[in-house]
């Protein structure tokens, strides 16, 4: 039988173990599946840089988001309003939009389904959900098409810090295109954000920034 020199054993079996903790790390960094996230308490202050042009609207600062709770057609959602942008009413267990109001308090948008992440995000994961969308200014209802991907889940770091989020991409027929990063570990359906409208969009082109600045929760 041949014997190893010492010397030699104890490199294989550090090796072994740096092999072994190269496996333990990998497996430690499998993206994870979110089958869903937690709503914020009423109060929650949501503050993002904004950078808009064309049919987005010409703005760069600042857009503070309150979220509270409202009845709305006879229950209660999560309405999160900015004097800048008007409200948007939420549906508190999947968190999808439902309307959006205007800055007056009216309704501008209804989405039949509400539009909402595809639950559970798994990375690799598509999915095509298909809406009405009302518009009520011209009283129209118009079809809405989305096509979503889950691209990537990892580090994303805005003003207000560093999060893990998945990176989800979505297209519509309209010509829109938005990559959106989520972090549900967070509560945060919005870490960051790009939106580009094509020149063929109804509104025409445009396209929208935003990043996170900071999240003030009640007594904290």
């Amino acid at each position: 039988m041949t014997q190893q020199h010492p010397t030699q054993a104890s490199r294989r079996a550090l090796m072994c173990l740096a092999l072994s903790a190269g496996l333990l790390g990998a497996c430690s960094t499998v993206p994870p599946v979110a089958s869903g996230m937690a709503s914020n308490p009423d109060g929650t202050v949501t503050t993002f840089h904004r950078k808009s042009s064309g049919s987005l609207g010409a703005f760069d600062g600042p857009v503070v988001w309150t979220q509270k709770s409202m009845p709305w057609n006879g229950k209660t959602v999560v309405a999160v309003a900015a004097p800048q942008a008007g409200t948007t009413l939420h549906d508190p267990q999947t968190h999808a939009i439902l309307s959006v109001l205007s800055r007056d308090g009216k309704p501008a948008q209804t989405f039949e389904p509400p539009l909402g992440l595809p639950w559970p995000l798994q990375v690799g994961k598509t999915a095509t959900t298909q809406h009405k969308v009302t518009v009520h200014a011209s009283s129209r209802t118009v079809d809405l098409t989305v096509q979503w991907k889950v691209e990537s889940w990892g580090d994303v770091t805005v003003p207000a810090g560093t999060f893990k989020a998945y990176k989800i991409v979505t297209t519509n027929q309209l010509g829109e295109t938005e990559v959106r990063w989520v972090s549900p570990a967070n509560n945060l359906l919005l870490v960051k954000r790009h939106v580009e409208r094509s020149a063929a969009y109804p509104q025409g082109a445009g396209v929208l920034d935003a990043e996170l600045l900071s999240v003030k929760k009640p007594g904290g």
